[in-house]
Formats: C-alpha cells, sequence, structure tokens
C-alpha cells in the first residue's frame, strides 16, 4: 500500500536556506516540495493553491507575526503544521500546529519532525510513568528542559543561566541518559508535555 505523499512548502527570504532545506526533504521517499518562495503574499498564495502538509517558514529575523499567521482562518482550518526556523525561542509558543526549530537542529530531526515522528513513535509523557522520572532531574536541568521546549538555543540557554555552553550540552547529554531521549527534538516534545510538573520541580 502506497503512503501518502507529504506535501511540503518552503518560505524564505534567503536562496541559501531554500535550496539547503530543499535538498534536505525532496530526497526523502514520501516527500515532495510543491512551493517555494519568499514574503506574506507567497505564503498565503501557496496556503490557497498548493495546500502543503507543512509550511517551513524561515523566521530568523522575526519578519512575520507568527502570532497572527497561525490565527490566520486558512492555517487554522486547513490543518497545516508550521515549521518556524527561529533563534529568538517560543514565537507562537503552545500551538498545536507550530514547531519551532533553530540552527541547532539536525537535518535528521527535521526529516524526524515532518515525518510526524511523535505521532509514530510517542515520546515519553503520555502516561503517568514519566512523572517518577522527573524526580531524577535536577533543578538546573528542569530549566534547561523548560528553555529547550521553549525553543532556545544552547548559546541562549548558556545566557539566561550564566553558564557555559559546554556546560550545558552537558546537563544536556545527562537529561538524555535520565529520560532515554535519543535527541533534541524528542527532548522538546517532552519539555512541552509535562511543563506542568517540570515547573513544579524548579
Amino acid at each position: 500500500m502506497a503512503h501518502k505523499e507529504i506535501r511540503i512548502a518552503l518560505i524564505s527570504d534567503s536562496n541559501l536556506i531554500l535550496n539547503g532545506i530543499r535538498k534536505i526533504l525532496e530526497f526523502e521517499p514520501g516527500m515532495i516540495i510543491v512551493a517555494e518562495g519568499s514574503g506574506l503574499r507567497k505564503l498565503k498564495d501557496c496556503v490557497r493553491a498548493d495546500r502543503p502538509d507543512y509550511i517551513f517558514l524561515d523566521n530568523r529575523e522575526s519578519a512575520y507575526d507568527i502570532e497572527k499567521i497561525m490565527r490566520s482562518g486558512a492555517i487554522k482550518t486547513s490543518g497545516i503544521r508550521v515549521i518556524q526556523f527561529t533563534q529568538k525561542g517560543a514565537a507562537g509558543e503552545g500551538r498545536p500546529n507550530l514547531i519551532n526549530v533553530n540552527h541547532e537542529t539536525t537535518s535528521t530531526e527535521l526529516v524526524s519532525i515532518v515525518k510526524k515522528e511523535a505521532s509514530e513513535n510517542p515520546v515519553p509523557g503520555d502516561n503517568k510513568t514519566d512523572e517518577p522520572k522527573l524526580s531524577k532531574i535536577t533543578k538546573a536541568e528542569s530549566r534547561i528542559i523548560k528553555l529547550i521546549a521553549a525553543g532556545e538555543s544552547n548559546k541562549d540557554i548558556a545566557e539566561k543561566l550564566s553558564v557555559s555552553e559546554k556546560t550545558v550540552k552537558a546537563h544536556i547529554t545527562s537529561i538524555f541518559e535520565k529520560l532515554h531521549l535519543q535527541n533534541r527534538y524528542q527532548l522538546m516534545l517532552y519539555g512541552k508535555r509535562m511543563k506542568k510538573n517540570i515547573e513544579v520541580n524548579l
């Protein structure tokens, strides 16, 4: 039985980003780039005409009002998921069809996101057995999980916690081991699902 094609639109003001993301995604089986370009008009046109499953939106310079975009009828009613490439963290945080990624997201993680890895291989956080795992997490690690869930980079986390990036990476490695996670994307989803428990642990 053939799998449904995953239709993706790419929006960026940078040809370098467009070319790079296209090369990552278009060679993956079942993925097809249906549109690419720059600007809000192109974004609206591709939503209306191309009906993608995903829009990769390069919003590193915060040129797009992501809150307004996510509230728009076209995005809200079409089931389109927006993958926002940002370096400023949690814009639009909490919207179910918005995923924040940054320059630390690997190509493998990006492909996993588009393939809906979360729905095929649920990340810890769906049941009560995850709550005891948090007891192993230190307060510093809890803060890091919360910041990663918000889409912050290691550099931003280091600045906010007044530690070195090397220390942040060491904490993340420890968190992976304690929670039995494999990558940053899984940790981001875990952090979002366990948000209330993590805040209690701070």
